[in-house]
């Protein structure tokens, strides 16, 4: 059981109102996050049809997508609460959760969670329902309780539950994984770890006073450009895969190509005085190569 913290519990007279409280969840449950999770979800959609998806299975594969994500994402700001009030760039979900409450917002994550699981099992198979508790457990509990906090290859180690999402969408049509799905579960354990490492540059002071061991702060910040570079330059002929395994056409792969060089550029230049631009980069290219790969095969 998680124990609600003593300064996080609201007296009545103290207690938000309904529009304050769902605009503190929706910051707890990280739309940016919840967004990208299903898109790729999508996507996985869209590879698995080979063009669009049917609505009546899309639309609840999404949405249990969307509510698995957001209530993960809820129970782990209640379990690294104490790390993020050491930084700064969380103060946002810190002080929502303070305003409604540890116990409010871990009860409502339960609830997201279990609607996901509710919605997958009437309405999808189930190896859909099975993914998605262990893309959660995944996140909850293996990243967030263990690897977050005793090693600095968690971004690498800990790549299943933002992969996760791609095998759902795709197990959500068809019955077995195919090639097309593990190429897409591929770019996604590659894209995750630069992304988190440049991340983790830009706030590196801040890893140092909430005690999470990230890269920069163990191996340095010139070994993990290195390791930047290595993930972003993988990222290309993963992304070509889709094409040589003969699921998107010619046109795609000029474009993956384009996209993936303009990456590692932006790397490149970005990363000797803004990180911030180059993790924006980051964030650009895995939405532009799912919207590309989305694109190519549904037109």
């Amino acid at each position: 059981m998680i124990e609600t913290a003593e300064g996080d519990r609201l007296d009545a007279k103290d207690a938000c109102g309904f529009a304050e409280t769902c605009s503190a969840l929706l910051i707890l449950a990280k739309p940016g996050i919840v967004a990208a999770v299903t898109l790729s979800g999508f996507t996985g959609m869209v590879v698995a049809q080979r063009g669009l998806p049917q609505m009546e299975t899309a639309l609840p594969c999404s949405a249990s997508l969307l509510l698995m994500t957001a209530g993960s994402a809820i129970v782990n700001n209640v379990l690294d609460r104490h790390l993020d009030e050491q930084m700064d760039r969380l103060a946002p979900r810190s002080a929502a959760l303070k305003r409604v409450g540890s116990g409010k917002v871990l009860a409502t994550a339960v609830a997201l969670i279990f609607a996901a699981v509710a919605l997958a099992s009437a309405t999808l198979n189930l190896r859909v329902t099975l993914l998605l508790v262990a893309a959660s457990l995944s996140y909850t509990l293996y990243y967030t309780l263990f690897l977050k906090r005793h090693t600095h290859w968690a971004a690498v180690l800990g790549g299943l539950p933002g992969a996760f999402p791609v095998l759902i969408g795709h197990a959500a049509f068809q019955p077995h994984p195919g090639r097309a799905s593990l190429v897409l579960f591929l770019i996604m354990l590659i894209w995750q770890p630069p992304h988190f490492w440049l991340l983790a540059l830009l706030h590196r002071d801040e890893y140092r006073a909430a005690g999470v061991p990230v890269l920069p702060l163990i191996k340095g910040e010139r070994f993990t450009r290195k390791c930047i570079y290595l993930g972003v330059s993988c990222l290309l002929p993963a992304s070509l895969l889709l094409h040589l395994a003969g699921i998107c056409s010619a046109g795609y792969a000029a474009a993956a190509t384009l996209l993936g060089c303009a990456y590692l550029f932006a790397c490149h230049h970005f990363m000797v005085d803004n990180n911030r631009a180059a993790f924006r980069c980051s964030i650009a290219y895995l939405l532009l190569l799912f919207s590309m790969i989305v694109i190519d095969l549904t037109t």
